[in-house]
């Protein structure tokens, strides 16, 4: 039997949440969405995204990870765990990387909505691209290395350099992608050498072993609140939360530092 929906959301709703939260035109916003928690949208990811774009207007910009972390060395996986006799058929298999067609894991249905956008442009990397539309999308997506994806010269250190902001829909600061430019800039983490499905054939690249899961991610949102530096307004009991990236960073720099 399905559950009866208790209320509906709809594109007017989500245009308030965003306006009192403070997203306003000419933003560069990075976006992470969790949409179950936000209640039955009437039109799911479309209409999200629809509202969210409303808000940003012409001269706004919206960029969201792609995270497609199954293309990448099968060693690291723990869920699920690659037996290491199976190593290399993993990495003869893997489909090789599209912008278009590449799976994405984890990520809310708003993003595969936001690629299949008529004026959407995609960063190309295997494992750690992003999509964005609007007037900066290009800019921010134009060009990001294999190696160390996120570091100063990938699209994290563009949107820093924008001064724009993180919007956090139903997920907390662990989901909060411009933090690892905090990871790369004090240099917090071990260099690991990865690999994945890449031009035409399995490529090995350095990077950091980058670490959302361990706490420090949290640690520095908590700090960020309490110093009154991130928005927040709760919609239908949840928590909105938008934060500008490069205070973020920086704090989160501080962060590592003092460990």
């Amino acid at each position: 039997m399905k559950k009866e929906v208790n209320d509906i959301v709809n594109k007017d709703d989500l245009i308030k949440c965003f306006k009192i939260l403070g997203v306003e035109s000419s933003m560069v916003v990075l976006a992470h969405v969790a949409m179950s928690k936000i209640g039955y949208i009437v039109g799911g990811a479309q209409t999200f995204n629809d509202a969210l774009l409303e808000v940003l207007d012409y001269n706004g910009t919206l960029i969201m990870p792609m995270q497609m972390s199954e293309n990448s060395e099968p060693a690291y996986f723990k869920a699920p765990r690659i037996k290491i006799k199976d190593y290399q058929k993993y990495r003869e298999s893997y489909p090789d990387f599209d912008e278009h067609l590449s799976e994405t894991r984890g990520m809310s249905k708003v993003v595969d909505n936001l690629r299949r956008r008529e004026r959407s442009i995609s960063s190309r990397h295997p494992s750690c691209a992003f999509v964005g539309v609007g007037k900066y999308a290009k800019i921010i997506l134009d060009e990001q290395k294999l190696d160390f994806a996120l570091d100063d010269k990938s699209p994290l250190g563009r949107l820093y350099d924008l001064r724009s902001y993180t919007l956090l829909c139903g997920v907390d600061y662990d989901n909060m992608t411009a933090l690892h430019l905090a990871e790369y800039r004090a240099k917090a983490r071990p260099v690991i050498l990865n690999g994945a499905s890449f031009e035409g054939k399995w490529q090995k690249y350095l990077d950091l072993d980058l670490d959302s899961n361990d706490g420090a991610f949290m640690a520095i949102g908590k700090r960020l609140e309490d110093k009154g530096l991130v928005k927040s307004y709760c919609y239908n009991g949840l928590s909105f939360k938008l934060v500008r990236n490069d205070i973020a960073i920086d704090e989160g720099v501080n962060y590592f530092k003092s460990l």
